[in-house]
């Protein structure tokens, strides 16, 4: 294990080895310390790495392997003896260079407050400590282990960041990139953010001009003025800004990624229901104050990512949804939660109502030509709400390209693999199971003249998406037909 990153178990009692326990069915790796050699000798029998010593002393500490743990655990009900080994670990901290996350047991809450006085960075009653060791507890311990790495690199970077954000960014990219450029100014390091593409929905646009961001287009920047960067709600090149040849500092994103598509000296690839969720714990377990406008950026960003709770959620985004939620300045969030509707946005859902065809809960239409791409989504989103609407394909032509938009309550159907199966072969496509969208190059769509286009464009996009989820089922002549009821 020599080199690894340990948790230490400091005291083996019946609550050291529930707590043990627990994080070894984890795959967490441990050491268990005790001045019970019975005890220790026990836990070795058990498969545990153990060290017989007074975990009070430095050199017992030292010796235990410290300098490797990235948690300590203070499982002993003595506060006399808590005092004294957090003492013994605030010596080694300052000696080693080391910061590990301490965690002490207490009687009770009344505690909680000295032992973080005396360098805890957190407390946990006896009361609660069986009940509260659960998963969640752990992604916690995790959580608080990674901001202290990254404040650690934080504090070896100078100049400025730059955080950038995923090509047109949504609420939860936006919230998130607010939030890391308040956490690195905390310590002392200033950020700019910056995205590609267009800043489209309303939500979005509410966003940036209610809390007056200053937001830097990719063009209007000199990536050379920058001595690090950050990659927040996106991992890699291949959908931000960040030009290929310079690799990010940092990278913290709540999507699936593959580890080895993924390069920096800082990773949180945390699946969790959205990175606004990373980003609020990066800031409470640094014990950065956050604002009401900022708290509610983030409350909207889960929101989004999450779709009100309804996709990937964890007990991770719950609890920092609830710790935003006290703190969100409530009349803003309503305005975030129900921005102003543009006029454009309004004609292109009235086309999108007017041209709608019903197929067995699965609605198609053809808007026509748009100036918004963004309107397209925002028509999908509502006529998903229509009576007897399961999935929605809404589709525009726009600066030369046909971009669709689909999204569903079919929990049968994967839209992301949905649009890929139909449209990979004359465009790009993809996105997740209740949601995603494809773009294809007008000139990819086969027409005659521009009088029939609208009509191909049904044919080659509409009734293709309905062949490729089953609805339909080509001819022999080259057209769809409805499948025959059995």
């Amino acid at each position: 294990m020599r080199g690894e990153r340990v948790y230490l178990v400091l005291g083996c009692g019946d609550v050291g080895f529930s707590v043990a326990s627990r994080l070894k069915r984890r795959g967490a790796e441990l050491v268990v310390v005790d001045k019970d050699a019975k005890k220790i000798e026990w836990f070795k029998k058990m498969g545990y790495s153990a060290f017989v010593g007074d975990f009070c002393l430095p050199d017992v500490l030292k010796d235990a392997g410290i300098s490797r743990a990235e948690v300590v655990l203070l499982m002993i009900p003595d506060f006399r003896l808590t005092e004294r080994a957090l003492g013994a670990i605030n010596r080694l901290k300052a000696e080693l260079k080391i910061d590990p996350v301490v965690v002490a047991r207490v009687l009770d809450e009344s505690e909680t407050a000295e032992v973080k006085h005396l360098g805890a960075s957190d407390a946990l009653p006896s009361s609660q400590i069986l009940a509260n060791f659960t998963l969640s507890r752990f992604e916690e311990l995790k959580g608080m282990v990674k901001e202290k790495r990254l404040r650690a690199l934080l504090g070896e970077l100078g100049g400025r960041i730059a955080i950038v954000l995923q090509t047109n960014p949504d609420p939860d990219g936006i919230a998130s990139g607010v939030a890391l450029k308040r956490y690195a100014q905390a310590f002392g390091i200033d950020a700019d953010i910056i995205y590609d593409g267009s800043i489209g929905h309303q939500q979005n646009r509410a966003l940036v001009n209610l809390l007056d961001l200053d937001l830097l287009h990719a063009e209007d920047v000199k990536f050379d003025n920058y001595t690090a960067f950050a990659l927040v709600d996106v991992a890699t090149h291949a959908n931000c800004a960040l030009p290929k040849d310079i690799l990010p500092t940092i990278v913290i994103d709540h999507h699936p990624v593959p580890s080895s598509e993924v390069h920096a000296r800082y990773q949180d690839i945390t699946i969790v229901g959205s990175t606004s969720t990373l980003l609020t714990n990066y800031l409470r377990y640094a014990a950065v104050e956050i604002d009401g406008a900022t708290a509610a950026a983030l409350v909207i960003g889960t929101l989004t990512d999450t779709m009100n709770f309804t996709r990937g959620t964890t007990p991770t985004d719950f609890e920092a949804f609830e710790h935003l939620m006290k703190l969100a300045d409530v009349e803003l969030l309503g305005k975030l939660q129900s921005p102003a509707v543009p006029p454009d946005a309004l004609d292109v859902l009235a086309r999108a109502i007017k041209g709608s065809k019903l197929n067995g809960g699965y609605l198609i239409t053809n808007v026509g030509e748009v100036d918004d791409r963004d309107t397209l989504p925002q028509a999908s989103d509502f006529l998903l709400k229509r009576e007897g609407v399961q999935t929605v394909l809404v589709y525009g032509i726009w600066n030369n390209l046909v971009c669709v938009s689909a999204r569903t309550n079919d929990i049968a159907i994967h839209l992301g693999q949905a649009l890929r199966q139909a449209f990979s072969e004359i465009g790009s496509a993809g996105g997740h199971a209740r949601m995603a969208g494809a773009m294809i190059p007008l000139k990819a769509i086969k027409a005659k003249s521009k009088r029939v286009l609208k009509r191909a464009i049904d044919r080659q996009v509409g009734r293709k998406f309905l062949e490729v989820v089953g609805v339909t089922k080509p001819s022999k002549r080259g057209r769809t037909r409805p499948r025959s009821k059995r």
